[in-house]
């Protein structure tokens, strides 16, 4: 088995893209930082991620494309301070100092855990920059454990070196972060990065997760695994009544993002409806939308001969036993059929339309497999719906155009919460 050399790409604030047998030292140049970081006042932090927000949406507009506008609202100081103070507690400024949360004898402070290594996926490296980020605001070192389509990834995390503001300087916070490349077969550096971590952190698919979580740990080590999960949309006839167009093309804006490749990426939409015209309109609708979305806003990406095979192989069998809807290439298609269950997905762009049957679905959808759920209907009815369903699986009920956009909680956790340690002592120094 042929085992590709490691690189370092980025190393104490530098591009480096350097072949090595170990990466020891960059284990070492990060626990360097951990006391730099600590020292660093969260408010500062947070007013330096605003900034690097907007700098990214601003120069990085092409690459990040639709996702220049929640990047900016979701790094900004108030919403990140906001979502630090919910994942904490209530007050992010408990990771500067104890604080009095109404227990009756203890104060309570929260410590980062160390050294965060992130292991991202190369089909979702957008959203596996957010890890990053919520390590960096709860004081946390992070070594980026690169995909093999790294370019992008180098490039974001690179670029807060132009970044400075009143209190933090770029080059300095950069120092805290370093990427490595390590191919999956060397297992030396595999296990070196496992066991120097004190948060494992794993974006991808079950493949990519087992062969994580499989590697040797501390028995302190704490793992948050983003994946592998499975999403869906639920939506009633009145709702496409009053707006199918508009339904319709954020359903299209959840398929195209990232091509389905997230998790939180639609592959099935129920319809509860007895009316077989309501479905047939619908599909034609998200049939336009999908190929309006693939013209003017998310151009789809290059597929491999492979998976276009794969394409054209489920489009002939539903061709048969459903209809289908699709675009002249491989860019989009839409299927529509009888069966009741969740569709197995075949991703880039493929989504299967479905009359809803409630009790078949309330059976299948008891697996933690389930992630996000977007459901458009009446609001109490929403509700009652959500309640029953989460019982057993599914993390987050967004609306449709925001199945894929991150936020906190995300795959059911706190991932900030989960970044610290808990530190307690007594009010009272005789207790």
């Amino acid at each position: 088995m042929e085992i590709q050399l490691t690189k370092i790409l980025l190393s104490e604030g530098r591009i480096l893209n350097q072949e090595t047998k170990s990466i020891q030292k960059i284990v070492d140049n990060v626990n360097n930082q951990r006391q730099w970081l600590h020292s660093q006042h969260i408010d500062d932090l947070l007013e330096f991620i605003d900034k690097l927000g907007q700098y990214w949406a601003k120069v990085f507009s092409k690459e990040i494309g639709i996702n220049s506008k929640h990047l900016i609202l979701y790094l900004s100081k108030k919403n990140l301070g906001k979502k630090l103070d919910i994942a904490l507690r209530g007050d992010h400024i408990v990771l500067e100092k104890f604080l009095d949360f109404s227990d009756p004898e203890l104060l309570f402070h929260a410590q980062p855990r160390g050294i965060v290594v992130h292991w991202i996926a190369g089909n979702v490296d957008i959203l596996g920059i957010f890890s990053v980020i919520q390590a960096l605001i709860t004081k946390n070192v992070s070594i980026i454990k690169a995909p093999s389509k790294f370019d992008l990834l180098v490039k974001l995390i690179e670029s807060i070196k132009e970044i400075d503001t009143e209190k933090i300087l770029g080059k300095d916070l950069l120092k805290c972060i370093e990427i490595v490349y390590v191919d999956r077969n060397d297992l030396k550096n595999q296990e070196l990065l496992s066991n120097n971590a004190d948060i494992r952190i794993a974006w991808g698919g079950e493949e990519a997760v087992n062969s994580i979580t499989t590697l040797p740990k501390s028995p302190f080590t704490e793992d948050i695994i983003y994946g592998p999960k499975y999403s869906y949309a639920i939506i009633d006839e009145k709702s496409l009544t009053e707006n199918l167009e508009k339904i319709a093309q954020r359903i299209a804006i959840d398929v195209s993002m990232f091509d389905q490749y997230a998790c939180s990426s639609p592959h099935t939409v129920f319809v509860d409806t007895n009316n077989e015209q309501t479905i047939n309109d619908f599909t034609e609708k998200i049939a336009k939308s999908l190929d309006d979305v693939n013209r003017i806003l998310i151009p789809k990406r290059e597929i491999t001969p492979e998976k276009s095979l794969e394409i054209l192989d489920i489009r002939t069998e539903y061709g048969i036993t459903g209809n289908v809807r699709s675009s002249k290439g491989t860019e989009w298609t839409v299927i529509s059929s009888d069966e009741k269950n969740l569709a197995k997905p075949t991703f880039s762009r493929v989504i299967h339309i479905r009359k809803l049957d409630k009790e078949s679905l309330q059976k299948e959808n008891s697996s933690r497999k389930i992630q996000t759920i977007a459901i458009v209907m009446e609001q109490e009815k929403r509700f009652e719906l959500i309640d029953n369903l989460t019982l057993l699986a599914g993390d987050r009920c967004p609306n449709v155009g925001n199945m894929s956009l991150f936020d906190s909680p995300w795959d059911g956790m706190f991932g900030m919460d989960r970044m610290v340690r808990w530190i307690t002592t007594y009010k009272n120094e005789y207790n």
